[in-house]
């Protein structure tokens, strides 16, 4: 991690910005260029489609797990032991990292491929503008136009933070996705504190918790594991699978009122197309194969004096809190609400939080790598 003052993070974040909005489209880095793809899982799969489509000579796939197969497009995936990078480096290609997720860290991926002697290699989040009416919604991944004329607003947002640490991950993320420095960001905190970080204020207890976003209880496990104690658990999950995983682990909790619901959350109560059977990636989607119940939580919860909200609900978060506007300002519930599932997250739900004048101190942090699993907390004082 590089060392600097928050004003430092400021100003380098600042013109990251800059440089990111003002980027030249008509010039994509591969234009007369040959390309490698790093990785050859889902996300690797989908650049090389949108790059063939776009006539871009690809020669092929790094993988871990390569061994000559065939991906798509007649390319194949080669290990990192192939001779094939030998011919590969003869031709001076630039290498796409393919590779989009948590569990690996970007920058140990640019390490090993310099360390194969490749010199020319870019980021997921520098090949996605170019490539993004193709490769549609990725998370935090933005655009250009997803950050014109921000500049007020995230300045605004910086100052929002109860500490140091904070804000300090505040600017170094959009650091990262935006000026793509791979150095920029600390290690992520242990995921076994999500939801329940011993550096921060402890919930009121017993916790009333409204889970958005319940999955298979897990978020539940995790307090119950840092001696968290419940007087009714409210949990709102519409994937199918994950509703009967959650049915089944919730029978232990005899002695906590649970209500279950198998349907989403959201700004009003009404149906909307569902894509299920992802696991804890399942989300709303008009392409999506079924139509779920979708709940406001002041409609559903209306006089229920719960103290924590959790949501982690693939996108909807600030559309879920709008439909719990009344609960918040009645009862000023704990919130703690992932930022990452769409760029300008990062500053319009703090923002909203901020702007209901409820006396919150808000706090942020990061539990997977790579900017995934960051959360706010809301903590009344």
């Amino acid at each position: 991690m590089k060392s600097g003052t928050n004003n430092d993070d400021s100003s380098r974040a600042q013109k990251a910005l800059a440089d990111f909005v003002n980027r030249n489209l008509k010039a994509p880095p591969w234009e007369n260029r040959r390309v490698v793809i790093y990785g050859a899982g889902g996300f690797g799969k989908d650049l090389a489609k949108a790059l063939v489509k776009s006539k871009i000579n690809v020669l092929g796939f790094l993988d871990q797990k390569g061994s000559g197969q065939s991906i798509c497009h007649d390319l194949r995936a080669h290990s990192l032991l192939s001779d094939v990078i030998g011919k590969w480096l003869r031709e001076d290609p630039l290498v796409v990292i393919g590779v989009f997720n948590s569990a690996v860290p970007l920058r140990e991926i640019a390490v090993t491929l310099a360390n194969l002697g490749f010199s020319d290699v870019i980021t997921p989040m520098e090949a996605y503008p170019y490539l993004s009416d193709d490769l549609g919604w990725r998370f935090w991944m933005g655009r250009p136009q997803d950050y014109a004329r921000i500049n007020d607003v995230v300045e605004r947002a910086s100052g929002l933070w109860a500490d140091f640490e904070s804000q300090q991950i505040f600017w170094r993320t959009l650091i990262f996705r935006l000026g793509f420095d791979l150095e920029v960001l600390r290690p992520p905190e242990s995921v076994v504190h999500q939801y329940a970080d011993p550096q921060l204020p402890r919930w009121r207890e017993p916790l009333r918790l409204v889970d958005g976003g319940a999955y298979n209880g897990d978020t539940v496990q995790t307090l119950s594991e840092h001696g968290c104690k419940f007087a009714a658990i409210y949990a709102f999950e519409p994937d199918s699978e994950n509703f009967n995983s959650l049915k089944a682990n919730a029978a232990s909790m005899r002695e906590t009122q649970i209500s279950l619901w198998p349907c989403g959350v959201g700004a009003s109560t009404c149906k909307l197309r569902f894509s299920e059977g992802e696991s804890t990636s399942s989300k709303l989607s008009e392409s999506g194969s079924s139509v779920i119940p979708v709940v406001a939580l002041d409609d559903v919860l209306h006089g229920q004096p719960v103290n924590l909200i959790k949501l982690d609900i693939e996108g909807a978060e600030l559309d879920a809190l709008q439909g719990a506007h009344g609960l918040i300002e009645k009862y000023r519930p704990g919130l703690a609400v992932c930022l990452y599932h769409y760029p300008d997250h990062l500053w319009t739900i703090p923002s909203w939080v901020a702007d209901l004048k409820l006396d919150y101190r808000l706090y942020c942090r990061t539990y997977a790598h790579n900017t995934f699993e960051t959360v706010l907390y809301a903590i009344p004082n």
